[in-house]
């Protein structure tokens, strides 16, 4: 059965943020998750998730994602074994490259595969319950303790669209969240570097959660929902390493790397520019890269996301271009029209 889940920045009001928590519950998600991010609106990732967890009882909760740059490790481990004290043992977390707010608090994201590396091995000596001292490249612990019960096996999932950090999963992590790769090139590729991390650790494939994290729309007006994630699927393209370029834009415009690659050198411009831009980023560019179009068309998207053998979908939604709003115009019809396809779960209306 695959499992469905949902995520947002939490920029509405709170009372409104846990509506949807409760509602996605409902509707039968089994995972709400929160994009720590700021200096857009976004409310703090731990607080919002804590008003969450007091407000559901089944839904499984954390950031998606965190990073290792603008939040210390170690207060990271704090932060996930309260919030799953709180909510009852419903708590996980995924660690990212981050981004978010870097250019205004003055942070660089530096020797990211490394900085994930320590994080995973600190947190989860941390979830242990063991005095921990670590003396790594980037961080370091001395008599480092939480001393309070912490349950040991807080799943930690990396999330990346990058070769390296996707083979970092496969080595080190419970599960490896598959950014934006929603179409067979991409998620072909995506897996191989699982694959070959696990591998690397004598893992089986087998052994890591694998989890697709898609940009979603749904609408009767098709192009209307292409045309809701295009501005967050243009700023992946831009966030992600050109060496993945040559396998994931396969098939489309030879120009197209190039001018992302261009597009990636200047800032913001850059995005606006490669927004606006109709000639390489077409509408089957983006649906590439996205969950988006009319009911039929999410659950043919489905369908070849889990013949990979991915059987977790979380949901990133949009209703709107440049929207962060007003989730629960995807999340419902969603839930009605295109859930029901692939779970024995009936909850597919609010109570």
């Amino acid at each position: 059965m695959v499992k469905f889940g949902v995520g947002m920045a939490p920029v509405e009001p709170l009372k409104k943020v846990i509506s949807v928590a409760k509602l996605a519950e409902e509707l039968g998600f089994e995972h709400f998750v929160h994009a720590d991010q700021r200096f857009s609106g976004e409310k703090d990732v731990f607080v919002t998730l804590a008003a969450d967890a007091l407000n559901t009882t089944t839904i499984k909760l954390g950031p998606c994602v965190s990073d290792p740059f603008s939040r210390i490790p170690a207060m990271l481990a704090a932060a996930v074994a309260s919030l799953d004290e709180l909510s009852g043992g419903r708590a996980l977390l995924a660690l990212g490259a981050g981004g978010s707010g870097f250019a205004q608090m003055h942070l660089q994201r530096r020797h990211v595969n490394e900085a994930l590396r320590e994080t995973v091995t600190m947190i989860r000596a941390l979830f242990s319950g063991e005095t921990v001292n670590f003396d790594g490249r980037l961080y370091k612990l001395t008599n480092a303790q939480l001393r309070f019960d912490v349950r040991p096996d807080i799943p930690i999932l990396i999330a990346s669209r990058s070769p390296l950090n996707l083979e970092l999963a496969g080595e080190i992590a419970d599960g490896a969240v598959i950014a934006t790769y929603v179409s067979k090139e991409q998620l072909a590729f995506a897996i191989e570097r699982v694959r070959a991390g696990a591998k690397k650790a004598g893992r089986r494939l087998e052994d890591v959660r694998l989890i697709s994290w898609v940009y979603t729309s749904i609408s009767d007006d098709g192009r209307q929902a292409v045309e809701n994630v295009r501005p967050f699927v243009t700023q992946a393209l831009l966030n992600t390493s050109p060496e993945a370029y040559p396998v994931i834009l396969d098939g489309f415009d030879e120009v197209l790397p190039s001018f992302l690659g261009k597009c990636r050198t200047m800032g913001r411009a850059g995005l606006e520019a490669a927004y606006q831009e109709r000639k390489y980023l077409t509408d089957e560019v983006i649906k590439r890269f996205s969950v988006a179009g009319t009911a039929e068309d999410c659950i043919d998207k489905i369908k070849e996301i889990i013949s990979f053998g991915i059987n977790d979908i979380w949901l990133r939604c949009f209703s709107a271009p440049h929207s962060e709003v007003e989730h629960e115009k995807v999340i419902v019809p969603f839930a009605e029209k295109v859930m029901p396809r692939f779970t024995a779960d009936t909850r597919h209306s609010p109570a």
